[in-house]
């Protein structure tokens, strides 16, 4: 009775979703013992941050921008589920262990849907759509392109942009809105705190940043911000602000969501990674494919930031919590001035500590296991994020040849991408080493510390572009030469016998893949090597009682 009572209240304060019969409506919620089952897939961690030893004028910018980011967050609800929005206001009401366990996972996965089981509702009866509030609800993938069709170059440049939401235009068609124009309430505030925060810092490449990063989010058009981002120097403070990542877009992989950091820099860790940058060409000129699939990337920048995250909104708050990021995802930023690497080392030690060293005591051979380190794990997360930037950016031949390679290949990019920063970071490691750049004596530490973050990642499921990413590593490697696997002790290691071979052949196919933009080819190298198989049946099993990520606790102390 208790239950329903609550169940009721949430119903009278959100009100049903619009598809939604009466008999449904009695379903609204999952009992709360399968919601707390739910919760135990997050392993809470606190995240505090101390900023009363910062100056009243640091303190007015942090405050500025974490106000800021309350803004971004409501920007990318109105993306994502509106109706998760109404829940997280109503929910908030309710002072009720019942209530706040359900607030906690609608918060935690962008709305009521559990992203680490398969998009499962726990609260109303609606499927998951893939295009969420972005595109006109029940919108397919073949409807748009069907559409698309019948459009000038123009408008489908304007369909395609990464910042258009896609609307029913009331004539039977549909029309292509600019973001700002639809968030504008949102992003208006947004850009009055940037030019604010501009005007009290004493960083001139930071305060040029801002008030770009405020003219992008008017303007829907972020090449010049992105640059000053990628060009800031000795700044305190860094954030990322804006729509940037598209993983969530499950009907054309193209439409980027808003999300916000805000972050503390650590300017002698970020000096420490200044090595790298010298080797970025050297390290696409050694991928093992043909020339023609390689690019030019001498010259561009590629920023190494080491910092700590203070908050996170919007898309950053959802679902899996990244450790590091490359950004932007622009192919012509990519293409004239580089990318700017970020690296959150409070999320690292989360993740380390929480999740990948239990799990990896769990699956990992007892012999390999004095090689698993957090440090071998912060370099193998290292190079993922600088082979981001190398390889194929367009289609390098065929038809689709100059076309951006997400857009040729669509939804099943974002997978494939991830998988190839960390099979390309792994080979362009060994060339570090064979260079004398990374010591060859820690090649143990590293592999080893790549395979316990791969049972961290496959753990979010196949759905997830992280999960399958690394599944087609396991799988691979397992069949091709680099992993082993013991059925008597159900015990993973690495072969490190075999391991460079097997990853450079990984590397080679995937590569090849995105230069080739087909993706009726990426489907089918899939649906070989995503399949979950009974040994990684058994390895999800036997870590069940494991968190599979992080649930951040934040706070911040001012005073």
């Amino acid at each position: 009775m208790y239950k329903s009572l609550l169940v009721v209240t949430i119903l009278v304060l959100v009100g049903c979703q619009g598809s939604q019969t009466e008999s449904q409506q009695n379903t609204i919620a999952k009992p709360h013992e399968e919601i707390k089952e739910y919760l135990k897939q997050y392993e809470p961690y606190e995240m505090t941050f101390d900023a009363r030893g910062y100056s009243e004028t640091d303190k007015q910018i942090l405050k500025k921008l974490v106000t800021a980011a309350e803004y971004i967050d409501i920007a990318y609800w109105m993306q994502t589920s509106k109706y998760g929005l109404k829940l997280i206001d109503s929910l908030s009401q309710i002072d009720d262990p019942y209530a706040q366990d359900l607030l906690t996972l609608v918060q935690r996965n962008g709305g009521p849907y559990e992203l680490l089981n398969e998009y499962e509702a726990f609260i109303g009866s609606e499927e998951y759509y893939g295009g969420e509030e972005v595109y006109p609800h029940g919108m397919t993938t073949e409807q748009f392109d069907a559409y698309l069709e019948t459009l000038s170059e123009e408008e489908k440049a304007e369909f395609m942009y990464p910042y258009t939401v896609i609307r029913e235009d009331g004539k039977g068609g549909y029309k292509a809105v600019r973001y700002y124009r639809e968030y504008k309430e949102y992003m208006d505030p947004i850009v009055k705190l940037l030019n604010e925060v501009a005007g009290l810092t004493d960083n001139e490449s930071f305060a040029r940043f801002l008030k770009l990063k405020a003219e992008a989010l008017v303007t829907d058009n972020y090449y010049d911000a992105d640059v000053a981002w990628i060009e800031m120097e000795d700044s305190k403070f860094d954030i990322v602000f804006g729509p940037f990542e598209t993983y969530s877009d499950h009907i054309k992989g193209i439409k980027a969501k808003y999300e916000a950091y805000v972050e503390i820099i650590d300017q002698q860790a970020s000096a420490d990674l200044e090595v790298y940058k010298t080797y970025l060409q050297r390290m696409e000129e050694n991928l093992p494919i043909p020339d023609e699939y390689k690019s030019v990337v001498g010259g561009l920048t590629a920023n190494f930031t080491v910092v700590q995250d203070i908050i996170r909104k919007g898309e950053g708050r959802i679902g899996y919590q990244a450790v590091a990021t490359n950004l932007p995802n622009d192919p012509e930023v990519h293409k004239t001035k580089g990318t700017k690497k970020t690296f959150w080392k409070n999320m690292f030690d989360a993740r380390f500590n929480a999740i990948i060293k239990p799990v990896s005591e769990v699956l990992i051979d007892e012999s390999q296991l004095q090689y698993l380190s957090d440090k071998g794990f912060f370099k193998f997360v290292l190079m993922h994020e600088i082979c981001h930037a190398i390889g194929p950016r367009e289609v390098k031949v065929g038809d689709k040849k100059g076309t951006a390679v997400n857009a040729a290949i669509g939804p099943n990019y974002s997978p494939l991408e991830e998988a190839k920063a960390d099979i390309t970071g792994l080979y362009s490691l060994r060339y570090l080493m064979d260079e004398g750049v990374e010591d060859p004596e820690r090649a143990r530490e590293f592999y080893v510390s790549f395979l316990g973050s791969l049972f961290r990642s496959i753990r979010f499921g196949l759905d997830e572009a992280h999960g399958k990413a690394a599944a087609i590593s396991l799988n691979y490697l397992l069949e091709n030469g680099g992993i082993l696997y013991d059925e008597t002790t159900k015990k993973w290691s690495i072969d490190f016998e075999n391991f460079d071979e097997g990853v450079k052949k990984l590397a080679a196919e995937m590569l090849i893949l995105e230069g080739d933009g087909d993706n009726q080819q990426v489907q089918v190298f899939f649906d070989r090597w995503t399949a979950e198989t009974p040994m990684l049946t058994e390895a999800l099993e036997l870590t069940s009682d494991i968190a599979i990520d992080v649930l951040p606790i934040r706070k911040i102390i001012w005073e």
